[in-house]
Protein backbone atom coordinates (compact mmCIF):
# COMPACT_ATOMS: atom_id res chain seq x y z
CA UNK A 1 0.00 0.00 0.00
CA UNK A 2 1.67 3.41 -1.08
CA UNK A 3 1.34 6.54 1.11
CA UNK A 4 -0.99 7.78 -0.40
CA UNK A 5 -3.50 5.17 0.03
CA UNK A 6 -2.72 5.02 3.99
CA UNK A 7 -3.42 8.41 4.53
CA UNK A 8 -7.05 8.06 2.63
CA UNK A 9 -7.56 4.57 5.05
CA UNK A 10 -10.37 5.51 7.65
CA UNK A 11 -9.51 2.14 9.54
CA UNK A 12 -7.18 -0.34 10.56
CA UNK A 13 -4.17 -1.30 7.68
CA UNK A 14 -4.28 -5.03 8.08
CA UNK A 15 -1.53 -7.60 6.53
CA UNK A 16 -2.49 -10.63 5.13
CA UNK A 17 -1.29 -13.73 6.81
CA UNK A 18 -0.20 -17.35 5.66
CA UNK A 19 -3.31 -19.01 4.68
CA UNK A 20 -5.67 -16.29 5.50
CA UNK A 21 -8.83 -15.62 3.36
CA UNK A 22 -10.35 -12.51 2.55
CA UNK A 23 -13.58 -13.56 4.38
CA UNK A 24 -11.90 -14.45 7.67
CA UNK A 25 -10.24 -10.74 8.14
CA UNK A 26 -14.06 -9.55 7.77
CA UNK A 27 -15.35 -11.38 10.57
CA UNK A 28 -12.41 -10.98 12.77
CA UNK A 29 -13.13 -6.86 12.45
CA UNK A 30 -16.70 -7.20 11.65
CA UNK A 31 -17.16 -5.91 8.89
CA UNK A 32 -18.38 -7.70 5.36
CA UNK A 33 -16.36 -8.75 3.06
CA UNK A 34 -17.89 -6.18 0.60
CA UNK A 35 -16.95 -3.29 2.88
CA UNK A 36 -13.65 -4.68 2.44
CA UNK A 37 -13.74 -4.52 -1.55
CA UNK A 38 -15.13 -1.03 -1.26
CA UNK A 39 -11.94 0.07 0.76
CA UNK A 40 -9.71 -1.75 -1.43
CA UNK A 41 -10.37 -1.27 -5.26
CA UNK A 42 -6.97 -2.17 -6.19
CA UNK A 43 -6.28 -5.41 -4.75
CA UNK A 44 -6.75 -8.41 -6.28
CA UNK A 45 -8.78 -9.96 -3.48
CA UNK A 46 -9.26 -13.25 -5.15
CA UNK A 47 -5.31 -13.62 -5.32
CA UNK A 48 -4.46 -12.36 -1.61
CA UNK A 49 -0.38 -12.71 -0.66
CA UNK A 50 0.95 -12.60 2.62
CA UNK A 51 2.14 -9.58 3.24
CA UNK A 52 -0.90 -7.98 1.39
CA UNK A 53 -2.15 -4.85 3.05
CA UNK A 54 -5.69 -4.10 3.38
CA UNK A 55 -7.50 -1.04 4.42
CA UNK A 56 -10.22 -2.24 7.15
CA UNK A 57 -13.11 0.24 7.85
CA UNK A 58 -13.58 0.83 11.25
CA UNK A 59 -15.55 3.94 11.54
CA UNK A 60 -18.97 2.83 12.07
CA UNK A 61 -19.50 1.29 15.18
CA UNK A 62 -18.96 -2.32 16.09
CA UNK A 63 -21.49 -4.67 17.89
CA UNK A 64 -23.98 -2.07 18.17
CA UNK A 65 -21.44 0.58 19.93
CA UNK A 66 -20.37 -1.11 22.48
CA UNK A 67 -17.23 -3.07 21.03
CA UNK A 68 -14.08 -1.35 19.74
CA UNK A 69 -11.23 -3.56 17.84
CA UNK A 70 -7.83 -3.63 19.15
CA UNK A 71 -4.90 -5.17 17.06
CA UNK A 72 -2.31 -6.97 19.06
CA UNK A 73 0.95 -5.39 18.69
CA UNK A 74 4.37 -6.41 18.30
CA UNK A 75 5.61 -7.07 22.84
CA UNK A 76 1.68 -7.11 23.75
CA UNK A 77 1.15 -9.64 26.23
CA UNK A 78 -2.57 -10.75 27.79
CA UNK A 79 -2.09 -9.18 30.94
CA UNK A 80 -0.53 -5.59 28.80
CA UNK A 81 -4.00 -5.75 26.97
CA UNK A 82 -6.35 -6.30 30.22
CA UNK A 83 -4.37 -3.45 31.80
CA UNK A 84 -4.13 -1.39 29.29
CA UNK A 85 -7.95 -1.48 28.72
CA UNK A 86 -8.81 -1.66 32.27
CA UNK A 87 -10.57 -5.05 31.56
CA UNK A 88 -10.75 -8.56 33.54
CA UNK A 89 -9.83 -11.61 31.51
CA UNK A 90 -13.60 -12.66 31.63
CA UNK A 91 -14.85 -9.91 30.10
CA UNK A 92 -12.66 -10.20 27.59
CA UNK A 93 -13.03 -13.54 26.80
CA UNK A 94 -16.77 -13.17 26.67
CA UNK A 95 -15.97 -10.63 23.60
CA UNK A 96 -13.17 -12.80 21.96
CA UNK A 97 -13.32 -16.60 21.88
CA UNK A 98 -9.66 -16.26 20.68
CA UNK A 99 -8.49 -15.41 24.28
CA UNK A 100 -9.09 -19.13 24.93
CA UNK A 101 -5.90 -19.98 23.01
CA UNK A 102 -3.52 -17.71 26.26
CA UNK A 103 -1.31 -17.29 22.65
CA UNK A 104 -2.35 -13.86 20.98
CA UNK A 105 0.08 -13.28 17.41
CA UNK A 106 0.52 -10.25 16.20
CA UNK A 107 -2.18 -8.67 14.01
CA UNK A 108 -4.79 -10.40 16.13
CA UNK A 109 -8.07 -8.65 16.67
CA UNK A 110 -9.59 -8.58 19.55
CA UNK A 111 -12.90 -7.11 20.52
CA UNK A 112 -12.76 -4.63 23.69
CA UNK A 113 -15.95 -4.06 25.21
CA UNK A 114 -16.06 -0.24 26.33
CA UNK A 115 -19.50 -0.19 27.93
CA UNK A 116 -18.88 0.39 31.64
Amino acid sequence: MNSNQETRCSGVIHVIKDKETLYQVAQDYNVTVRDIMRQNPFVNIYNLQIGDELCIPTTKPVIGGAFVPYVVKEGDTLQSILSKQNLTYEKLARANKKVGMLTLPVGTVLLIDKEK
